[in-house]
């Protein structure tokens, strides 16, 4: 029969006037314009900004039900309460078996009786988890996932707004494969002025690089072309995707225990979506962007609260980089050797649940999900890349995204250590040159420039001659790297000239 959307009481906020002098204080507290959120009613309209085939699309009848799963921390009352309407207003009643909100030790009022209030008489079960003390992010996502009673786990932040159809897109591939993980497409509510903007369809997937960042990267060729030959709408199939921001996606809850949860020895945030991605593909599952699952986000210019102690991030690296990466490992401390003795406590549970899952390894990860990544035995060289005029490659965090040049550095000291990520380069042997994201590019005018890499060769297709030492394009210009420049340039091979003979920091030919 017809289903019944619930709108909510009252088409209001929950203060009303407006002072834009008001608007920029609560920017500095909050991280994002709280007077305007508290002034815009919580149960607004939102668009349907996706594409036209996703509403052509019919999806199956028979679905699991979700506990849709906030996690929060002094997070304003108005954005919470936006979320949960938004849910509510926009999902099929019949799918949604409750809102679980988990409350990690918020200080402010508005989050405790107000809260309550608010979420008292509403058409959908919803339930409140108020944490002991403050565990951080990652601790409240796992103990609100075993709070849930619902079917799939659908974690969202606690500051988003999901539109038509979000549900349905994300629930059926769950339905059909328990072990398939999906995560909507994200579209940005600005956190000044609250206005929506998203495009309607995605063309990227979730990379990594060597120092286990997500990266956004092109959907390749091949998962382009499964796509087309396995949708009669390919421009909405779904995409295999090789990593997760992990803020907002839907789990089998059950599959979700089966697969080791989080690993509760991480602290308050970073690196558990990275984890928790390598496991999901090694362990056997299977994990999609949802072109057709569209939720609007607001994304903060820096976070609002503190970190909790020092050091907590690359912790979590670590940890995860010692359970996962095998003989990879090796490399991980070639990029950062002041991880190699860092303390990150006890591993042996989750070693223990990679052998009971009997997980396939790193490189079998990077081999067959995300190629686009180098692995260690697939260089001629890495690390710092230097000339006998003792200049070095530097990216200057020109590699973070494309389009930025690369420059020359000082190398200083060789028998140090390197610590500059920004000096560490790869060389592969099948002809490209990469910092940790980015390929080096000749082809837009002197200077060499990071751009994606297309993998098809052209201006970033580079040889290295092991005799003379040069690094080649194109058979007869050489890499140069000279004070007077800065940054390095291809110019006419000299021999024995000292700006074109390179070293590299570890060889492998």
């Amino acid at each position: 029969g017809e289903v019944r959307i619930w709108s909510c009481p009252s088409g209001s906020g929950l203060s009303s006037g407006i002072n834009a002098e008001y608007g920029e204080e609560s920017k500095k507290q909050w991280k994002m314009n709280k007077y305007l959120s508290d002034r815009t009613p919580l149960n607004r309209d939102t668009e349907d900004g996706r594409h036209q085939t996703c509403r052509e699309r019919t999806y199956q009848r028979d679905m699991p039900k979700a506990s849709v799963v906030m996690v929060f921390y002094n997070e304003a009352l108005s954005v919470v309460l936006r979320t949960v309407y938004t849910v509510i207003k926009e999902s099929d009643p019949r799918l949604l078996h409750e809102i679980l909100l988990y409350d990690d030790f918020s200080t402010i009022d508005e989050l405790k009786a107000p809260l309550e209030r608010h979420t008292e008489n509403l058409p959908v079960k919803i339930t409140i988890v108020r944490a002991p003390d403050r565990g951080g992010l990652v601790k409240a996502r796992l103990f609100a996932a075993r709070a849930a009673t619902g079917e799939v786990l659908v974690y969202l932040d606690a500051h988003c707004e999901p539109t038509p159809g979000w549900l349905e897109p994300l629930l059926e591939p769950i339905a059909k494969n328990r072990t398939t993980v999906t995560a909507p497409s994200l579209d940005d509510i600005n956190w000044q002025t609250l206005t929506y903007s998203g495009a309607d369809t995605i063309w990227v997937i979730g990379g990594v690089n060597w120092l286990m960042n997500m990266l956004w990267a092109p959907i390749p060729q091949r998962e382009m072309k499964r796509r087309q030959r396995e949708d009669p709408y390919p421009v909405t199939a779904n995409i295999r995707t090789a990593t997760m921001a992990g803020g907002l996606f839907a789990m089998d809850r059950l599959y979700f225990k089966e697969l080791g949860e989080y690993d509760e020895g991480m602290g308050v945030w970073g690196g558990e979506n990275m984890e928790l991605s390598f496991r999901i593909w090694m362990c056997g599952g299977t994990m999609l962007f949802i072109p057709c699952s569209k939720v609007g986000h607001i994304f903060r210019p820096s976070h609002p609260y503190d970190f909790m102690g020092t050091n907590i991030v690359s912790k979590n690296y670590v940890r995860a980089a010692r359970v996962w990466f095998d003989d990879e490992l090796e490399f991980f401390y070639k990029l950062r050797p002041q991880f190699r003795d860092l303390d990150v406590g006890d591993l042996s549970e989750r070693f223990a649940l990679r052998e009971r899952l009997q997980c396939k390894s790193y490189a079998w990860f990077i081999q067959n999900i995300y190629p686009e990544l180098p692995l260690e035995r697939d260089l001629i060289g890495a690390g710092r890349f230097r000339n006998d005029a003792n200049f070095c490659f530097d990216a200057r965090g020109g590699d973070l995204a494309g389009g930025n040049f690369l420059y020359l550095g000082d190398c200083g000291d060789m028998t140090k250590p390197n610590m500059n990520t920004n000096r560490f380069m790869m060389f592969t042997k099948d002809g490209r040159i990469m910092g940790l994201n980015y390929c080096l590019d000749s082809g837009y005018g002197e200077e060499i420039r990071f751009e994606p890499c297309h993998n098809q060769g052209g201006s970033q297709q580079f040889s290295y001659d092991t005799q003379t030492k040069t690094i080649k394009q194109n058979g007869n210009r050489c890499l140069t790297g000279n004070s007077e420049k800065g940054y390095p340039v291809l110019d006419e091979c000299r021999e024995g000239d000292a700006t074109q003979i390179w070293n590299f920091e570890h060889i492998y030919i």
